[in-house]
């Protein structure tokens, strides 16, 4: 394993949220935790509600994940994405039963990373070095780095139906302690028997055994074909949750004693912000919303998920089947909590179970700037710690951990990582600290900070063209009503006539600024701002970069308007597709855009229609050699083919498909319809020293 660098991991996150193995550096949340885990394991279905930038999801995976694993709950984190019902089917299928390959990878990933290649320990002896603060201390990158969750893209085999993304092997939680060795034996032997192989081939898990004996047994064929089964078996060809999550529990929940689920819907406010229906006035983008009726799909899955069935089939015998042992939480943002009233009709007592997530109280604040530093080797003079929290202050209470752990990744950033390099953790004394003229005079505060977070990523850029390119790409992560969206990555990337490789490099930067993040889920990868906070910088942005500029908002105009005509096949069929505005701001821009052949063809036949006058007619040399240089000599047959869409005014001939026609036209016959396409070609395409050629197809087509 590849030691990671101090830069990868850092003691804040900055806009990104915390994850579960985070947990060591999340501080000032913990009673609210409890609370949380309170409600859950008390009431069928809760409620978390939280205001945007209070934390909710970094407090789910930092602490209320591992507590609920350390309390024999399987807690299954689940985010609407594009398809809900299905989101929640792979959610579960990727954290209860990951890969034996992942398992594996983590495995050997531990291994690599604390003992010598000649070294076998046991998994006892892996769990105590790991452990142990002498030997991987926890500001160690590798502490975080061995219990990180695993890409499905790097095993080797595929596994469809748990669709891409990542999983997080039990190994992990094994290494973090929020499950015990037991545990992780029972979910081994779960894949053996739960596909009817039974668990006599498998050896067994305990604290004596080899690291490396387990490894051979992760990695073997016997391994992967039982989980390979046992996948089929859980992954019912249904669509519905109920039969599903009984269909789990029935199976893997069978073997293994004790298991249950907790299923916590994150970011649930996404079915009211993007499952919506604009309406019939509303205009088609290139960004359409999910379906709204997918909203309602879930919704009634979710009745269907919390409700007792009648047992028999709906025939009632006086009995009913027993509640599932299923607990459910929905978390989201405080102003949606009205949009619940369907939900509240099937669970009436959610109401009873209503945990509200407040923002930092200033001790709690304190920790959370204080706690990190410490752990990393330095710390804060008192008068920065101060006027942090003194900036920051809200109704003389409230601090948004939002805007404190990006004030606190700056400074880590600004002044914090050189003085843990000169004064490395290991040396005795009193810390260094970041002094209070790095905060307030050189980043001029928190106001500063915020302010320039999204201005100091545009301003690094190379020119404005790379900006507006940059604001492009973000511009569709937001909704008309000013909340986050979240686009499949090939939307933002594949643009016609735009270059897919250079929008993949500022997609690059966007991620590495923690700007937005991606996101593998149900196959794909989807692309999201970091934090609600950045939505006003990016919409002021977005104003003085795209939208103020009349020249580039015209361009882009006439651009979705070519790709739209290259879409339809009856609109290409026209004289033009572009009209002689579009052609005029396409043709100064010409340097932005990733040009076709149709595309090109398309510019051409504009000129034919629209050019008029010198300075036009001094483009049609330009045009002439891009198409030229994007045509390839096609075959005769090829060409005949080719002439019938010419024919229709669809296309134009290339000079090298002329060539070869003038050089065969002895030997050929061609009907009207293609001569007088091939005289169309011509007219535009011949040089001086082609005129013949002209002459000879004008008299082919005079009667």
């Amino acid at each position: 394993m590849t030691a990671p660098t101090l830069e990868q991991y850092k003691p804040y996150k900055g806009p990104e949220s915390y994850q579960v193995e985070d947990a060591a550096f999340f501080f000032g949340r913990h009673e609210a935790a409890e609370e949380i885990v309170a409600h859950v394991l008390s009431a069928h279905m809760s409620l978390l509600h939280a205001q945007s930038g209070a934390g909710k999801t970094s407090l789910l995976n930092a602490l209320v994940i591992p507590q609920l694993e350390e309390r024999g709950w399987t807690p299954v984190r689940i985010l609407p994405q594009n398809d809900p019902v299905r989101a929640t089917r792979i959610a579960c299928l990727q954290y209860v039963v990951p890969p034996p390959e992942a398992e594996a990878l983590a495995l050997r990933r531990a291994l690599d990373g604390l003992f010598s290649a000649a070294d076998d320990p046991t998994l006892d002896e892996l769990l105590a070095r790991y452990d142990d603060p002498a030997i991987l201390p926890v500001r160690d990158p590798r502490k975080r780095c061995l219990i990180s969750p695993v890409l499905l893209d790097e095993l080797a085999a595929g596994y469809p139906g748990l669709d891409g993304g990542k999983v997080t092997p039990y190994v992990c939680r094994l290494l973090r302690s929020s499950l015990d060795l037991a545990s992780v034996a029972e979910h081994l032997a779960a894949i053996g028997t739960a596909c009817g192989t039974g668990s006599d081939s498998w050896q067994p898990v305990r604290g004596d055994t080899r690291v490396r004996q387990l490894l051979q047994t992760l990695e073997g064929r016997a391994c992967r074909a039982a989980y390979t089964a046992t996948l089929d078996y859980l992954d019912l060809p249904v669509r519905e949750l109920r039969p599903f999550i009984e269909n789990l529990l029935r199976i893997y929940g069978s073997v293994r004693p004790g298991f249950c689920l907790v299923l916590l819907f994150d970011q649930f406010e996404e079915l009211f912000t993007r499952f919506v229906d604009p309406g019939s006035l509303h205009a088609p983008g290139s960004h359409e919303m999910p379906d709204w009726r997918l909203r309602v799909e879930f919704i009634d899955e979710l009745r269907t998920l919390c409700r007792e069935p009648p047992a028999d089939g709906g025939r009632r015998r006086g009995s009913r089947r027993s509640v599932l042992p299923v607990r459910y939480l929905i978390s989201m943002r405080s102003e949606y909590i009205a949009q619940l009233r369907p939900i509240r009709e099937f669970v009436p007592a959610i109401d009873r179970s209503v945990c509200q997530l407040e923002l930092l109280t200033q001790a709690s604040a304190r920790q959370a700037i204080e706690e990190p530093a410490v752990l990393y080797g330095y710390t804060y003079e008192e008068e920065c710690f101060n006027q942090i929290l003194a900036d920051l202050l809200k109704e003389e209470r409230h601090i948004e951990p939002a805007h404190l752990s990006l004030v606190c990744e700056k400074l880590w950033l600004e002044s914090g990582r050189d003085l843990v390099r000169r004064h490395p953790p290991a040396v005795a004394g009193e810390l260094p600290t970041v002094p209070l003229a790095t905060y307030a005079e050189r980043l001029h505060g928190a106001k500063g900070i915020l302010r320039d977070f999204l201005q100091d990523f545009l301003v690094a850029l190379a020119d404005d063209d790379e900006r507006r390119e940059a604001l492009e790409l973000i511009e569709p992560l937001i909704t008309g009503s000013g909340t986050r969206n979240i686009v499949e990555r090939r939307q933002l990337i594949h643009v016609p006539f735009r270059d897919a490789t250079r929008r993949t490099a500022l997609l690059d930067k966007l991620v590495n600024r923690t700007l937005v993040r991606i996101e593998p889920r149900l196959g794909g990868q989807f692309i999201e701002i970091t934090h609600e906070f950045l939505i006003q910088a990016v919409q002021e942005a977005l104003q003085k970069y795209l939208y103020g500029n009349v020249e580039y908002q015209q361009f882009r105009v006439a651009l979705r308007a070519l790709a739209e005509s290259q879409r339809d096949p009856a609109a290409s069929a026209t004289d033009s597709v572009i009209n002689r505005a579009e052609f005029g701001v396409l043709d100064r821009n010409r340097q932005r855009v990733q040009w076709n052949g149709w595309a090109v063809d398309q510019m051409l036949r504009a000129w034919l229609c629209h050019g008029t006058g010198s300075e036009q007619r001094a483009t049609l040399g330009y045009w002439l050699n891009a198409a030229s240089g994007l045509a390839a000599v096609a075959d005769l047959g090829t060409i005949r083919e080719r002439l019938a869409g010419c024919g229709a005014g669809q296309a134009f001939l290339s000079r090298p498909e002329l060539q070869q026609i003038n050089a065969n036209r002895d030997r050929q016959s061609f009907t009207p319809s293609e001569r007088r396409a091939i005289l169309r070609s011509e007219l535009l395409r011949a040089t001086a020293e082609e005129h013949a050629d002209v002459r000879y197809w004008t008299q082919q087509v005079t009667p």
